[in-house]
C-alpha cells in the first residue's frame, strides 16, 4: 500500500494518487493518505473503533463514500483515524471496515489542514495490471 501527494493541481485542494495489489487495499491507502492531510499519524492512538458498512453502485462510487464518511466522522464526532482494515464485497459494490483512532485532541495531534470534502475532479479507482490505483482530490 502506497500514496503520493501530487502537488500543484489546485490552490484550494490537495491532491494524491494511492496504490495496492488489492481493491481492499487501495482503500486503506486511501483512508491513511486522508489521515495524514488531516494530522500527523503519528500522534494518534488506536483508542477508540467505528464500524463502516456501505453498499454503492460501484468501486468509485463506493471510494467516494467511503472517504467523505471518515470526513463526517471528523466533522460530527470529532474523530480521526489511523488503522484501517476494509472488506470489499463481491462485485465492488459494497464494504466493510474498521478504523480506529481517538477524538481530536488539539493539545496533542498534530493538526494539519481541515478537509471540507471529496472533490470529482479527476476522482476515480481502477485495475491496471496488477495494481488498484486512484487519484483523489482534496477541497481543504
Amino acid at each position: 500500500m502506497t500514496y503520493r501527494f501530487l502537488p500543484d493541481i489546485a490552490l484550494a485542494d490537495v491532491a494524491f494518487e494511492a496504490e495496492s495489489d488489492t481493491a481492499a487495499g487501495l482503500f486503506e491507502s486511501c483512508a491513511m493518505a486522508l489521515t495524514d492531510i488531516m494530522v500527523d499519524p503519528k500522534t494518534l492512538k488506536a483508542t477508540v473503533d467505528r464500524e463502516f458498512s456501505l453498499d454503492s453502485g460501484d468501486l468509485d462510487r463506493l471510494l467516494y463514500d467511503f472517504l467523505t464518511e471518515l470526513i463526517i466522522a471528523k466533522d460530527v464526532d470529532s474523530l480521526l483515524f489511523k488503522e484501517f482494515s476494509v472488506k470489499i464485497g463481491t462485485g465492488g459494490g459494497s464494504l466493510k471496515a474498521e478504523a480506529k483512532g481517538e477524538p481530536i485532541d488539539r493539545e496533542r495531534h498534530g493538526l494539519r489542514n481541515d478537509v471540507k470534502a471529496v472533490t470529482m475532479h479527476m476522482f476515480g479507482a481502477k485495475h491496471e495490471g496488477a495494481l488498484w490505483r486512484a487519484t483523489v482530490v482534496l477541497d481543504i
